[in-house]
């Protein structure tokens, strides 16, 4: 996404189902591991690190995708993203693939009439959204019971 202005407009939608699914593997949170560059990255970019969290949790506790085109913890898309100035490569870095997702999440945050948890996620799993998606209903949930405090709890 490019730093150029735009205004997303995302409705709510009450049939959005944010339950937890069938597989949700707590065990597989990689926000313990990331924590100190959660919060550093989004204090630099004014950023809730809450909302970071619950997004990492839900790219990393949902399974893995071996045919995926995204790269951990935050799933960014290389080839989607590489106007962020970022390469694939440059992304298997945890540091610089937070940065990126913490970019991206700025970014969406700003342009989102309205803005809330559960619309900056579903833009950030796709930008074609119109109205909140379960992937975004989901997320809302996470940061509200922060899972991610679960995992860590767990271990």
């Amino acid at each position: 996404m490019e730093n150029t202005p735009a205004i997303f407009e995302v409705a709510e939608n009450s049939n959005a189902d944010g339950s937890e699914p069938i597989l949700e593997w707590h065990n597989q949170s990689q926000v313990d591991e990331y924590d100190d560059l959660i919060v550093k990255e989004a204090k630099a970019q004014n950023v809730d690190p809450d909302l970071v969290r619950a997004i990492m949790y839900m790219e990393t506790s949902h399974g893995y995708y071996p045919d995926i085109k995204t790269l951990r913890p935050m799933n960014v898309h290389a080839t989607f993203w590489k106007d962020l100035g970022y390469s694939r490569e440059d992304l298997k870095n945890p540091e610089l693939n937070i940065r990126a997702g913490v970019t991206l999440l700025k970014r969406i945050g700003d342009r989102v009439k309205d803005p809330t948890i559960e619309k900056i996620a579903t833009l950030y799993n796709s930008l074609a959204k119109e109205q909140v998606s379960d992937y975004g209903a989901r997320v809302g949930k996470i940061y509200c019971e922060k899972l991610w405090q679960q995992s860590k709890n767990n271990s």
